[in-house]
């Protein structure tokens, strides 16, 4: 067997004439391709392995012509596996040896004598054709793995012969046998009657043979049951006015649908609660606004903030607090008829999208804050009732650790396009409103109007004021003298912040206290108070006057988070103050906190050598428990028993049963808010240890108290009533 010539295509020359096969290998040559020749049939089988030739050319006349029908068949068999044509030589021109050459799997039969030049021609038509069609099947055999690989199949329909050709991906993905023969009415029947409704109504359009493109998505069963989604594309190619032929594309998106499904839920779900956020709603707010503009519809956004939920979580724990709002988020949802509240409108998100009608929406923006998007409504009445059935719902306690916790909330409307015209200040104005509700006194709603934005902008001037004051040391200290029954004598004074406001004149701590819990100040202010009152005790010190403790009262939201044992040990190492001239009041509601960190910060302070004072006792959530787990040092009555304690006698009991206590705990005792002879009278009969009030002295600036510590005795105003200080 001679080298073969890798570059041009090889001919196997199978002849057991010498001559013959020789001269027919020659002219093959001289056309340049490679050849090798085999004499009979056992050369032909192994040459044919070794070199893979692109053609066979074989004379039919061996030894016997069974034998060359033999060779025919087992050569065939073997080219069919690389395509490679066998052309069938005969010295016979014998119609039946013809046939049986071709059913054998010949290509071309070529009877004697030969024509060299067409015999070449006919080698290289054989072969390329053969190259045409090894290209033919490589091309099939990669677009099926490549629609294996995306999972997408292919189809092809012609409306004059309703033929459907499909590929094998295309019968994989519907479920059938990859090479079934597949009709239109197989792919019909496969998919529920709703989506096959759909489908033909789609292809049956009298336009829809003259779209370029059209896409649809449809689902179908599963043998798990959980259904999957397909999108189908098609292509119409038109061959005349009523001929055409469409090409199509199937495509599994089912694994596409649930990854984006699971963006979707993570870019606008809240993963607590699982109800829409704040990007959904005002990507669907934005969206909603734009409809109302076209059709002129009214829209209503309803702000609504639970009232005082910070201090359950903190009394119960934000995992607490976690499982409310869900509880929460559950009852807000009976309010809606329409379960699409919750559901992505898709073309608000997507332009491209089916345009899809607008319900309803409710989101959890934050924390303890909800909103809620009402379209299309047509009077006023119909808000309020949404608003009012969706506050009722959290009238009944909720169960939660073994507690019955009650919870209300406030809210705030905004209409469009009566309080604006774009999302933010529609948004920006129902959180107005909903802070005018929490001050009108919580559990009720507001509708906005301009009065409340001047409230609103209004307050955010005094917070920013009210920020400056602090860091510019524009707060004064005023201070109540507290008289010692026992001793006759000023040993203690309670300090009382007090703002001069340059414009809007005094402004009560009733007003910029809770504004300063709420703004994220009052760790600066009872920073600032802290060492104001060490700074004053000192001064006092140094002016000769006797050691005056000054009482503070702290905020219960300085036990949450800031260094308060830290802060005060600081000023006192500042000022060099002894610890026994300071005390800090603390009302019930601190108790409310996380009780280990109130106890531990209260701990603290007692070791720094500070007194406590449990202040208003008797008015919150008062429980004997307290007085023997926390570290108290006094207790103060509340000034609503002194004020009745002569006209009413369960007032009088009350007070006398705490002083009681008090005695037998070794509690000092405090009565504040007397203001009347008779109130004095009665609690020096009940042996009180310590009493302030009007009746002895308002609050007075540090210079005032000095001067009315050193000139005023309450002895004087114990025996004659009338001569009460100026309030």
């Amino acid at each position: 067997m001679k080298a073969v010539n890798p570059q041009t295509h090889t001919i196997l020359v199978v002849d057991a004439n010498d001559k013959s096969r020789i001269a027919t290998s020659d002219y093959l040559s001289e056309a340049g391709f490679n050849t090798v020749e085999a004499k009979n049939a056992k050369l032909a089988t192994v040459y044919f392995k070794q070199i893979q030739p692109d053609l066979i050319l074989m004379d039919i006349d061996l030894p016997d012509a069974q034998g060359g029908l033999e060779l025919c068949t087992q050569l065939t068999v073997l080219a069919a596996t690389i395509n490679a044509p066998v052309i069938v030589l005969s010295r016979h021109n014998d119609m039946d040896l013809a046939a049986a050459v071709f059913d054998a799997g010949a290509a071309d039969f070529v009877v004697h004598p030969i024509n060299y030049l067409v015999l070449v021609q006919r080698c290289r038509y054989q072969i390329r054709g053969s190259m045409n069609l090894n290209s033919l099947k490589r091309r099939e055999r990669i677009l099926e793995h490549a629609e294996r690989i995306a999972n997408i199949g292919s189809w092809e329909w012609n409306s004059k012969s309703g033929e459907l050709h499909v590929s094998k991906e295309f019968n994989r993905i519907l479920g059938f046998d990859e090479s079934r023969l597949t009709s239109v009415r197989d792919v019909l029947e496969k998919l529920p009657e709703s989506e096959r409704l759909k489908i033909i109504r789609h292809f049956q359009q009298p336009n829809s043979k003259h779209q370029t493109k059209i896409t649809l998505h449809h689902r179908v069963g599963s043998e798990t049951g959980l259904g999957r989604t397909l999108r189908h594309e098609a292509r119409f190619v038109l061959h005349n006015d009523k001929d055409y032929t469409v090409y199509g594309t199937i495509h599994d998106i089912t694994e596409e649908i649930a990854h984006k499904d699971q963006i979707l839920q993570l870019a606008y779900y809240d993963t607590l609660t699982q109800l829409p956020n704040r990007t959904f709603f005002k990507t669907h707010l934005d969206h909603a606004i734009k409809q109302a503009r076209k059709s002129g519809h009214l829209l209503a956004v309803v702000l609504l903030d639970l009232d005082l939920f910070t201090r359950i979580n903190n009394s119960l724990g934000h995992d607490a607090g976690d499982e409310l709002l869900k509880k929460v988020s559950n009852r807000l949802l009976r309010t809606f008829d329409d379960n699409r509240c919750t559901a992505l409108n898709m073309h608000a998100i997507d332009p491209q999208a089916p345009i899809e009608t607008m319900s309803d929406k409710i989101a959890r923006l934050e924390g303890d804050q909800f909103a809620v998007l009402i379209n299309r409504f047509e009077r006023l009445d119909d808000v309020i009732l949404f608003v009012q059935k969706m506050l009722k719902q959290l009238v009944t306690p909720f169960s939660l650790q073994g507690n019955n916790i009650v919870l209300t909330a406030s809210a705030g409307i905004a209409l469009y396009p009566v309080n604006g015209l774009g999302a933010e200040m529609i948004l920006r104005n129902a959180d107005a409103a909903m802070h005018f509700a929490k001050s009108q006194g919580r559990n009720n709603f507001h509708f906005y109007s301009s009065d409340i934005d001047f409230k609103s902008k209004e307050r955010l001037s005094v917070e920013n004021d009210l920020r400056h004051a602090i860091r510019h040391n524009e707060l004064e200290l005023h201070y109540q003298p507290k008289l010692h029954l026992k001793s006759g004598s000023i040993q203690s004074v309670e300090a009382l912040v007090r703002w001069q406001h340059p414009v809007r004149g005094l402004v009560s701590p009733s007003q910029f206290v809770p504004m300063a819990e709420e703004i994220g100040l009052i760790n600066e202010l009872g920073e600032w108070l802290i060492n104001k009152a060490c700074l004053q005790a000192k001064q006092w010190n140094e002016s000769g006057l006797q050691p005056i403790r000054i009482a503070i009262n702290l905020s219960p939201i300085q036990f949450r988070g800031s260094p308060l044992v830290q802060m005060i040990r600081n000023a006192l190492l500042t000022y060099r103050l002894a610890p026994s001239q300071l005390e800090v009041e603390v009302t019930e509601t601190v108790l409310l906190e996380d009780t280990n960190r109130v106890l531990r910060t209260l701990d603290g302070i007692r070791n720094l050598g500070v007194k406590v004072a449990l202040d208003d006792f008797g008015t919150g959530y008062s429980s004997l428990s307290y007085l023997t787990r926390f570290p108290f040092n006094t207790l103060k009555i509340d000034r609503s028993f002194v004020s009745q304690c002569i006209q009413k006698g369960q007032a009088a009991a009350i007070i006398h049963t705490i002083i009681q206590l008090c005695k037998n705990l070794n509690l000092e005792v405090v009565a504040e808010g007397v203001e009347k002879y008779e109130e004095l009278k009665f609690l020096l009969d009940h042996r009180c240890d310590v009493v302030q009030g009007h009746y002895f002295s308002p609050a007075l600036g540090a210079n005032e108290l000095a001067d009315y510590i050193r000139n005023q005795s309450w002895v004087t105003l114990l025996s004659t009533p009338e001569m009460v200080i100026d309030r």
